[in-house]
């Protein structure tokens, strides 16, 4: 009965962890299952038209090369790119490939709304 009641003395404290921990466990698992708040990732944008990017992966590409060129807009209801080498829409981000057979300004023209307008160009140099 002595070795009973010693080992019961002994025991409680693992048993009082084992309680802390499950508790706690219990409680991460309840605070991870809470709704996170869901943002808006244009919210900072406004409402009006923007082009976020216009680039060139290269600027300058020997005679029958590509070159990539990307363009990311908010807010736009139209696109145009001149010259038209490629169907362009609104989007974040978007590349296509281009094959300019001589030095080529492209400028991307994004309409909003109200036909509130911007442009952007870029220009890829064929060397000879």
């Amino acid at each position: 009965m002595e070795v009973v009641a010693k080992l019961v003395r002994i025991m409680w404290v693992p048993l009082l962890l084992s309680a802390v921990y499950t508790g706690w466990i219990l409680w991460q698992r309840h605070t991870a299952t809470l709704p996170m708040p869901i943002r808006d990732p244009l919210a900072g944008y406004g409402n009006s038209v923007k082009i976020l990017q216009f680039y060139a992966g290269a600027r300058e590409i020997a005679p029958g090369e590509k070159a990539e060129v990307c363009y990311g807009v908010v807010n736009a209801t139209a696109l145009r790119l001149d010259p038209p080498v490629e169907k362009v829409w609104p989007a974040l981000s978007r590349c296509f490939e281009v094959t300019p057979v001589k030095s080529t300004r492209y400028t991307l023209t994004a309409e909003g709304a109200e036909h509130a307008t911007v442009s952007q160009s870029i220009e890829i140099a064929v060397k000879r």
